[in-house]
């Protein structure tokens, strides 16, 4: 049996649609980050550790899903912290950069912190919760907010992801979805290691599934998974079986990548069978013949735990060092 509700308001979309047309790149520059901060994680060690923080909002629009994710690292250097924010609107196929900015902090006992940035501003509630983002460039403005929260988790490794419902907001219009907020720390790796999904079904289910590392080989790495059901109820899976069953080239990279995902846990309590829709892969510099990807994926498939099925749209975060 098929279950799912939530439609995205036509007016919004459309305002999606002509807000992102417009949409460019913005280039990074140099300058100094703003004072205020946000927690994210809070290891006892975090020296040489790199820090990641990603927040995706997630609205089905008709036969395709308006997506938003901001994507943080914080690297600890012994002179510093570098720092990187990026945000891409997707929607219709299409995934547009609108926002990219690269510094440098001084060192910090709490490097962890996110910081605003030029027309990246911070919208931050009691006990430094983060409450929102948002994206301000002249006339173009785009907020994601966070509120309720409707399922936290953590991993084996000290992750945290946090779903809540949401709404991004656009030339003053509300669309209304669910928002991941998820944090990792790894050591010192120069890409985050380790691919992150976050699919929805309507309004009624949400499923985190995060890896420990990232490779070629699905198989070899450790999943784990986490669902939230229609009548409310939460199910981990501490062991989950990847399998990418079909592949497709990316040459810039001379690398393949996923199209297709198998996804089982809990002896075939749950299954997943995704497809990818729409791609954006960049590339990254090395001097092996194969060359470093990070990859953000919309796909769309079918979610079953026990006997219901449900169909489901989401967001995957790849990597392949």
């Amino acid at each position: 049996m098929f279950r799912t509700r939530f439609t995205a308001s036509i007016p919004v979309a459309l305002a999606l649609a002509s807000w992102l047309s417009a949409c460019r790149a913005d280039t990074p520059q140099a300058g100094a980050p703003g004072a205020n901060a946000v927690e994210a994680v809070s290891p006892s060690d975090f020296t040489g550790r790199l820090f990641e923080r990603g927040v995706v909002f997630l609205a089905p629009a008709g036969d395709s899903t308006v997506t938003v994710p901001w994507l943080f690292t914080a690297h600890e250097r012994t002179n510093g912290v570098d720092r990187q924010a990026r945000g891409w609107l997707g929607r219709g196929g299409r995934w547009e950069l609108f926002l990219e900015e690269r510094w440098r902090t001084e060192p910090t006992r709490v490097p962890w912190r996110l910081q605003p940035r030029r027309q990246l501003r911070l919208i931050v509630g009691g006990g430094d919760v983060l409450r929102g983002l948002v994206f301000a460039d002249g006339p173009r403005q785009l907020e994601v907010v966070l509120g309720a929260t409707l399922a936290q988790w953590s991993n084996s490794r000290g992750g945290t992801f946090l779903v809540a419902e949401g709404a991004t907001v656009l030339a003053e219009r509300r669309m209304p979805g669910l928002v991941l907020d998820l944090t990792r720390a790894h050591r010192g790796e120069r890409l985050p290691p380790g691919d992150w999904m976050f699919l929805v079904s309507g309004d009624s289910v949400q499923v985190v599934l995060t890896s420990a590392g990232a490779t070629v080989a699905p198989e070899s790495i450790h999943y784990e998974a986490w669902a939230r059901l229609e009548d409310g109820r939460e199910i981990p899976w501490r062991d989950v079986n990847v399998s990418w069953i079909e592949m497709r080239a990316f040459e810039p990279a001379r690398r393949d990548v996923p199209a297709r995902w198998r996804i089982i846990a809990g002896d075939g309590e749950m299954a997943v069978e995704l497809e990818r829709q729409t791609a954006q892969i960049e590339t990254g510099t090395g001097t092996e013949p194969r060359l470093p990807i990070e990859a953000l994926f919309e796909v769309a498939g079918t979610l079953r735990v026990s006997q219901v099925v449900y169909p489901v749209r989401g967001f995957v975060r790849h990597v392949q060092n």
